[in-house]
């Protein structure tokens, strides 16, 4: 009977620990969770503000976000006596509560990892009740022994949910403190295809299509639904907008210059090599280096990309971004666009000498039989007409 009870006992404080309770009074083990430092926080038209703690962890966040918890320790389990408080990650919420699960394992693959991270997390000689708060760096929480974001050492695979899993040791199967869910995806999304750029006045207006599911339509045609986790588009342009006209060696696509540029309408030109294919999407800094628009939202398949120079040849591409900040690799344009001034009619109807306003009926002539004077007759007519069908 005893044997029984003492087993029973184990179990639930095992089922305690899987739900983040520990003591008699079922006192939170993790509280005042955050996580902080990610650049995506700082993603013009993107996240705004703190990442919220249910939402996945991304490749992006690897760069140097961390999560703070404030653990709650009020009572030893079982009764043992604890020498120290360790972290590990489990394949689920159970993973860690067996102690032949935990690596490094003498057969078998481990379902939970100790958590690697310099300096140690763990706590010697906690004393209880105690509350301390713990830093844990994003990349140790998707690959708790290498800290590695693209390929995660552990059996998770790059899109899973890991279990956050404080330990008290000596280890048994039942030292298990509480478990804390925490999700990740680092599988970027898939790239834009059939990227195409045309020329504007200080912009470049780039289309692509996305590699989404088909639909089918109300009249039998199919249509292209972005994924649902897929949160917009970014455009890039080699050279980077407001660069100088030599861009250090870093592009030759400014090998366009004034004087050299495409005569035309801006589609096709000479930009030379481009930096753009060569960039980590990744990497936040040459990232927004090359960045040229505000994040475009998922249901788009064209955007404008601003600060461009007249004149000046320029490589474009199109980079998705999912919603745990992954980037897809970069889809360059295969042909080469070079802004150019637009000039309307009032523009080209004043440079041949007219001298009339828009909108107004009565035109002055400034040479009679000049083309300013018949340019300026022709709309007079064209105006009234109009004004008269419309009464």
């Amino acid at each position: 009977m005893l044997h029984a009870f003492g087993m029973f006992r184990r179990q639930v404080w095992i089922a305690l620990a899987v739900l983040g309770l520990s003591s008699p009074g079922f006192a939170q083990v993790f509280t005042n969770i955050s996580r902080s430092g990610s650049p995506r926080t700082r993603d013009p038209g993107g996240v705004q503000g703190s990442l919220n703690t249910t939402s996945p962890i991304g490749r992006r966040d690897c760069e140097g976000e961390e999560w703070t918890f404030t653990i709650n320790y009020s009572a030893n389990p079982g009764g043992m006596t604890t020498t120290s408080l360790q972290y590990f990650i489990g394949a689920d919420a159970m993973a860690c509560a067996m102690a032949n699960a935990r690596a490094p394992v003498t057969s078998g693959t481990p379902r939970c990892w100790p958590i690697r991270q310099t300096p140690s997390l763990t706590f010697t000689n906690p004393t209880t009740p105690l509350s301390y708060t713990v830093r844990i760096q994003s990349r140790y929480l998707i690959d708790p022994e290498g800290g590695n974001c693209v390929t995660p050492g552990t059996t998770q695979g790059t899109s899973n949910t890991n279990y956050l899993a404080v330990l008290a040791f000596p280890p048994s199967d039942s030292n298990v403190i509480g478990t804390y869910p925490i999700s990740y995806d680092v599988t970027p999304p898939d790239a834009p295809t059939d990227v195409v750029a045309g020329p504007g006045e200080g912009v470049a207006v780039v289309s692509w299509t996305y590699p989404g599911s088909l639909s089918t339509t109300a009249d039998g045609g199919t249509t292209t639904a972005a994924p649902p986790d897929l949160q917009g588009y970014w455009l890039l342009c080699d050279p980077p907008p407001g660069s100088a006209a030599t861009d250090g060696g870093l592009s030759d696509a400014s090998a366009v210059l004034d004087g050299d540029e495409e005569e035309g309408d801006g589609v096709g030109g000479t930009c030379g090599s481009s930096a753009l294919s060569t960039i980590d999407p990744n990497d936040s800094e040459a990232f927004a280096r090359y960045r040229c628009s505000d994040l475009i939202g998922a249901t788009a398949n064209r955007g404008v990309a601003q600060g461009l120079t007249n004149g000046r040849g320029y490589r474009m591409a199109v980079v998705a971004q999912d919603l745990a900040g992954n980037r897809s690799t970069i889809s360059v344009a295969g042909n080469c666009v070079t802004p150019v001034p637009i000039t309307d009619f009032w523009e080209a109807y004043r440079a041949a000498g007219g001298q009339a306003r828009p909108g107004a009926c009565g035109v002055g002539v400034g040479r009679v039989g000049g083309a300013g004077a018949w340019i300026g007759v022709a709309l007079g007519v064209a105006l009234w007409a109009r004004r008269r069908r419309t009464r």
